[in-house]
């Protein structure tokens, strides 16, 4: 798989179909281009993993140890929404209504490549989340993490 990068917003049409943009599908191995599993994000936006990468996430979850109270609670709460979500042939996805509500979708939504994942957002929450207001600036997160 290629990586993911990019963003374009897209309608959520009335039965909660969001197009997945085909330059992300192509950038996919051939065996994951039609199912995603979907999850809530850690910054209130959804997840979309292809299952070949959901694979090796699903790896660090049952890694997870059994006895520790707070990983069983964490993989219960990303858990328990979670879906599998089959590409149409116009290359969308239903979004579960449950997950829409969490991530604040309602009309349009950002669909942003991440590298192994895509992330779907409420435009205005992606606004906010990226503003730069506690001086995380692209220059000052570069120097901490590209070093």
């Amino acid at each position: 798989m290629g990586s993911l990068y990019g963003a374009d917003r897209f309608a959520i049409d009335h039965k909660g179909r969001v197009a997945i943009p085909a330059k992300l599908r192509r950038a996919l191995s051939q065996e994951a281009r039609d199912s995603f599993v979907v999850v809530p994000g850690l910054d209130g936006c959804l997840d979309l993993y292809p299952l070949d990468e959901w694979r090796r996430f699903d790896e660090k979850l049952r890694a997870l140890p059994p006895g520790d109270e707070r990983a069983r609670r964490f993989r219960r709460l990303l858990l328990v929404n979670a879906a599998e979500l089959q590409v149409d042939a116009q290359g969308r996805v239903m979004l579960p209504g449950k997950l829409m509500e969490m991530a604040g979708l309602r009309k349009e939504v950002l669909v942003l490549g991440s590298v192994d994942h895509i992330e779907i957002w409420d435009p205005e929450r992606f606004d906010k989340s990226t503003r730069g207001d506690h001086g995380d600036t692209l220059e000052n997160l570069a120097k901490e993490y590209l070093k």
